[in-house]
């Protein structure tokens, strides 16, 4: 009997000799949920998909790994799509979605490794989604901030691959990022805008930081939260000027957890979060942030002050 590593050096070696190994990726994937790698797992589940489309096997892992994740929307459709293939239910998908709980607020963990794996092609498929959020804040800052002077300290929350950062970098004296997937922040940094860049969730480094700025920004971000007054109250310790896109949501007073597991805030939710963390709100516009499905998605950008 091999010992963990060896196991694992052994699937490795197996890819190597036959990039297609199709057994070599399961096993692999098997491994790394067991020692807790559910980012490695899912990256090899996914791997003998693609060699495959219909590997049974992988479609019920991504499952199992989604639903850890509480990605229950992800979850459901690869056990559905195994379901069309097993009418039989060889692996017990129809128990499994029927155990799975009402989509949550997205995971620290959920986060980082959906955008870990988006990050190599995250400019060019929002690109094509006509994403406008980081130049519809740029486009507010010179109404709320004056015209670009390059004497601003900001903070890009959520940095992603930077290209709000680039957006925002004309007001910049000092641009400072952040973002909990290591890969999105490594994009970031090759753009070379960055003064300092660090991976952490937005809230926690906000928190514990002791640096202050001019304006911090959150282009796309505060989609992942629901409540939005923790997070705006921390902010609040450490800038004098907050600018930011949330979707919006048709009911004013509701915040929305969507399908896409991001939220949607009414306009009189995200007023009372402002008030709430001890910030006004000087101005909120109506904007479609970007298409989904050949549909627009509506949002608000708005401005805050101390």
């Amino acid at each position: 009997m091999r010992d963990l590593p060896q196991e694992i050096q052994h699937g490795r070696d197996r890819l190597l000799l036959d990039p297609r190994d199709v057994g070599a990726m399961l096993r692999l994937a098997e491994l790394a949920q067991g020692a807790g790698d559910l980012a490695g797992a899912i990256e090899y589940a996914q791997r003998a998909l693609r060699v495959d489309p219909e590997q049974r096997e992988a479609l019920f892992r991504l499952g199992e790994l989604w639903a850890q994740l509480g990605d229950t929307v992800r979850a459901a459709e690869r056990w559905e799509r195994l379901l069309r293939l097993d009418p039989d239910d060889r692996y017990g998908a129809r128990d499994a979605l029927a155990s799975l709980p009402e989509a949550g607020t997205p995971t620290e963990a959920y986060v980082r490794i959906l955008f870990d794996q988006y990050a190599a092609k995250f400019d060019t498929a929002i690109a094509a989604l006509d994403y406008r959020a980081p130049h519809l804040v740029a486009s507010l800052a010179a109404r709320v901030l004056g015209a670009p002077r390059s004497d601003l300290d900001l903070l890009d929350l959520g940095c992603g691959t930077g290209l709000s950062g680039a957006a925002l970098h004309p007001w910049a004296r000092r641009l400072d990022g952040v973002d909990l997937s290591p890969a999105m922040v490594a994009a970031a940094r090759a753009r070379g805008l960055y003064d300092r860049l660090s991976v952490d969730e937005a809230q926690r480094f906000l928190v514990a930081t002791d640096a202050r700025w001019d304006v911090i920004v959150a282009v796309d971000t505060l989609n992942y939260l629901g409540p939005l007054t923790p997070i705006l109250t921390a902010a609040a310790l450490r800038a004098e000027r907050f600018l930011g896109t949330v979707e919006r949501a048709d009911d004013q007073d509701a915040i929305v957890l969507r399908s896409t597991r991001r939220y949607a805030h009414g306009r009189a939710a995200l007023e009372h979060s402002v008030t709430a963390a001890g910030w006004h709100l000087t101005g909120c516009e109506d904007a479609t942030l970007r298409t989904e499905a050949g549909a627009g998605v509506a949002g608000f950008v708005f401005s805050l002050a101390r």
